[in-house]
């Protein structure tokens, strides 16, 4: 293993380690805009330069390996002569749009401006090369080619990563521009990730574009439950809006983030949101609901069904199973899930499009129940009159429902989600307004949290269940979404 020296510390690393990799163990930033650590190395944007003594001439970091007994200096005099030349060569064309460029907050060239140049330009505003700007290649994304510096950064995510190799460099020399492939569009399901990894907003999120200044965004760290993968993400928010949801890179899961759960967040500001309960198409609000929902229960009382749901938090479903058996006293629930479970694309998109089958499972080893297929049995066989469901796991016993014709009471967060024929619809907070517990495909325990809050009068699912009980004759004494914890190992 070679020992280096890097601004007078010595360090001893692997071989094969880059002078920017070593100097990352030490605490050294080295300014890049080309290298990125998921991406081939390109070393063409020169901003990475340092000295080595002995060399004659500086060397790129980023694609310099380091040997036994290197001496590297990152801010010696002709380093910082080198990144002033590097950033006025990348600024000479580039335009002055920066006050309506969504990049502005976040941009590389703006603070590598401010940390290591101030020099004020040579170029003539009137000289600058003019580009193809506002183009939209595809559906996520908008190109700006005047902003563009060519890292390639783009191009070799296109082609490593998605594999897709919808982008190229066309031309030579200062007239190089990046572009579709002929017949390409930029239609992959991780598109938005180009945004995310251009360092100068020549790429732009057609989802986000001019709805915020980056300063004025909060950013809260939850989990993507768009399938079972369970991706860490940052939700952006700002005055109970959220705006774009981000990656948080991490060994376990995820460096990049697909285009579908970056807008999952929409739902939660839908204009489908529910803010009441339905009662046969029509709204009516949440306390009269709860009532009637409960007269049905009552109605049927051993007759009654619930169903777990692999798309709610551990909490809710063993909410829903402390319903079940202390509420209704009923045998005929089901908390029996066995979706095939991987990654279905190569990247991070899952078989299971549902975000919790494995926490359904902790759930069922505690509280027990019937199988998915007993429970349609029961159902099909008329044994069952009333049925109490998380929307979308209905779909699991649709056949049945179709068949019987019980009565269906659902739960969900958005109008669109009710199954067909439902007799009521009770709201419930979405994971964005709500701390939930989640078990993605490998296991990882994942827990969201509120990014924003819910609609006035809208509660936890778990609280909702809570008053359910109550309605129907029986406290379940849930004041918190732990309580429904008891006996749930995780």
């Amino acid at each position: 293993m070679p020992t280096i020296t890097i601004d007078g510390k010595s360090l001893e690393v692997a071989k094969g380690t880059t002078l920017l990799e070593a100097a990352q163990q030490l605490g050294v930033y080295i300014p890049r805009y080309c290298y990125h650590p998921k991406l081939s190395i390109a070393g063409n944007c020169r901003m990475c330069l340092v000295e080595v003594e002995k060399a004659p001439k500086l060397m790129t970091a980023c694609s310099t390996e380091a040997f036994e007994g290197m001496v590297v200096h990152t801010a010696s005099d002709r380093v910082k002569a080198a990144r002033r030349d590097v950033l006025e060569y990348l600024l000479i064309n580039h335009p002055l749009d920066c006050p309506i460029c969504d990049q502005a907050g976040e941009c590389g060239l703006q603070d590598y401006y401010m940390d290591y140049s101030l020099a004020k330009s040579r170029f003539s505003q009137a000289d600058k090369v003019r580009r193809q700007k506002r183009r939209a290649v595809g559906p996520q994304l908008v190109l700006d080619n005047e902003r563009c510096i060519l890292c390639t950064r783009c191009v070799r995510f296109c082609s490593e990563v998605t594999k897709t190799s919808e982008l190229c460099v066309v031309e030579r020399g200062d007239h190089s521009f990046i572009d579709l492939k002929e017949g390409k569009a930029l239609d992959n399901d991780y598109t938005l990730n180009i945004a995310d990894i251009c360092p100068v907003g020549a790429f732009t999120s057609r989802d986000f574009r001019f709805k915020q200044r980056v300063w004025f965004l909060k950013k809260t760290p939850t989990v993507c439950l768009g399938c079972a993968t369970g991706c860490l993400i940052e939700a952006h928010h700002n005055e109970n809006t959220i705006y774009r949801l981000v990656p948080r890179p991490n060994a376990e899961t995820n460096t990049w983030l697909c285009d579908p759960g970056r807008l999952t967040y929409k739902a939660v500001q839908a204009g489908d949101r529910l803010v009441k309960g339905v009662i046969k198409n029509g709204l009516i609000d949440l306390e009269p609901a709860l009532r009637e929902a409960a007269a049905r229960i009552d109605e049927a009382r051993a007759a009654v069904a619930v169903l777990g749901s692999p798309w709610l938090s551990v909490e809710d479903n063993a909410a829903l199973a402390l319903l079940a058996k202390d509420a209704l006293k009923t045998g005929n629930y089901c908390f029996d899930f066995n979706t095939e479970q991987g990654i279905k694309d190569g990247i991070l998109i899952n078989k299971d499009p549902a975000p919790n089958t494995n926490g359904v499972k902790l759930v069922k080893a505690a509280h027990g129940g019937l199988s998915l297929e007993e429970l349609s049995r029961r159902i099909t066989s008329g044994q069952v009159k009333v049925v109490l469901a998380e929307a979308r796991a209905a779909g699991f016993i649709k056949d049945a429902l179709k068949a019987a014709a019980p009565r269906l009471i659902a739960f969900a967060s958005n109008r669109g989600e009710i199954p067909a024929g439902s007799y009521a619809t009770l709201p419930y907070a979405s994971y964005f307004e709500v701390p939930g517990t989640f078990l993605n495909y490998q296991g990882l325990r994942r827990r969201t949290a509120p990014s924003v809050e819910a609609p006035e009068g809208v509660k936890p699912l778990w609280a909702v269940i809570n008053k359910l009980a109550a309605y129907s004759g029986t406290s379940l004494r849930l004041d918190s979404a732990d309580e429904a914890l008891k006996g749930v190992r995780s």
